[in-house]
């Protein structure tokens, strides 16, 4: 899962952070941040987009009040091509990377809260993409969480609303397209994870506050709240105690601390522990 980095310009020390980058070695002593792309940065995945085996990224980014989703490609060293800008929607929240048309080469999808819709770009594997698709659904789409819901081996959707139904499900056709969208109330859909929460071998959502358990047929069932402390912006997926069911480590905008959720392993979760993030 490609980690989600806020910021107000991206660095290629920050960058190094990010998931399937190799992890760098710096000398001691303070060393200037080198300035790749600037604007608002809402999220970042990674992928290899030009098949070069070297590690590209994609953002949905906000610079001088346009909107844009950006791509950098990888030199292998740390350091990356010129920006390529594409547009989407309005305000575009977050980025996600899988092959949605089955042609063995990385897509993006988009998150855009303004227009409330998605867009999926269609990745030519030489590093550029082509123009977006647009998809509409039913509220202020905020973030993307990739899965195979009901196990026909297409990349799906489920979209984190923040103006609207709580998650909205987009079931893939493996053509870059998607079915009826069908939507569930959550609580504080303002981010969406995907993860067997349960261990019965099919795939769930959990939001802040929230777990929707996957029937493994593309449905699922209605949420169940669990204690949640409130104002959570992203939420990683991971078993954290080594006991072989999944944990849930949320951030806070606000404050940027970080809190840890440990899984019971039927679809519950023990209360939140807070850790300060500075």
């Amino acid at each position: 899962m490609a980690t989600l980095i806020l910021l107000s310009s991206l660095s290629l020390r920050e960058l190094a952070l990010a998931d399937g980058c190799p992890e760098p070695s710096f000398d001691a002593g303070p060393e200037p941040l080198v300035s790749v792309v600037g604007g608002q940065i809402t999220s970042v995945a990674v992928g290899d987009f030009n098949d070069d085996g070297k590690p590209d990224l994609a953002m949905s980014r906000v610079d001088n009040g346009f909107y844009y989703v950006s791509v950098l490609l990888g030199n292998g060293d740390g350091t990356f091509k010129p920006v390529l800008n594409y547009t989407a929607g309005a305000n575009p929240k977050f980025v996600a990377v899988a092959d949605f048309n089955g042609d063995g080469k990385p897509d993006l999808a988009v998150a855009n809260r303004n227009s409330a819709n998605i867009s999926i770009l269609l990745g030519k594997g030489d590093g550029t993409f082509q123009n977006a698709v647009n998809f509409n659904e039913a509220g202020g789409a905020y973030s993307i969480a990739v899965g195979d819901f009901n196990g026909n081996g297409k990349p799906d959707l489920a979209v984190a609303n923040d103006n609207g139904p709580g998650v909205t499900l987009c079931l893939g056709n493996g053509d870059g397209s998607f079915q009826n969208f069908v939507s569930y109330t959550s609580a504080g859909a303002v981010c969406v994870a995907v993860g067997d929460f349960n261990s019965d071998g099919k795939l769930d959502l959990v939001t802040p506050g929230s777990v929707l358990l996957g029937n493994g047929d593309g449905t699922f069932q209605n949420a169940v709240n669990f204690s949640e402390t409130g104002g959570t912006y992203s939420i990683a997926v991971g078993d954290f105690n080594g006991d072989g069911k999944l944990d849930l480590v949320q951030s806070y905008e606000r404050d940027g601390n970080l809190s840890v959720l440990l899984g019971e392993g039927d679809g519950m979760f023990q209360t939140a522990v807070k850790y300060s993030g500075g």
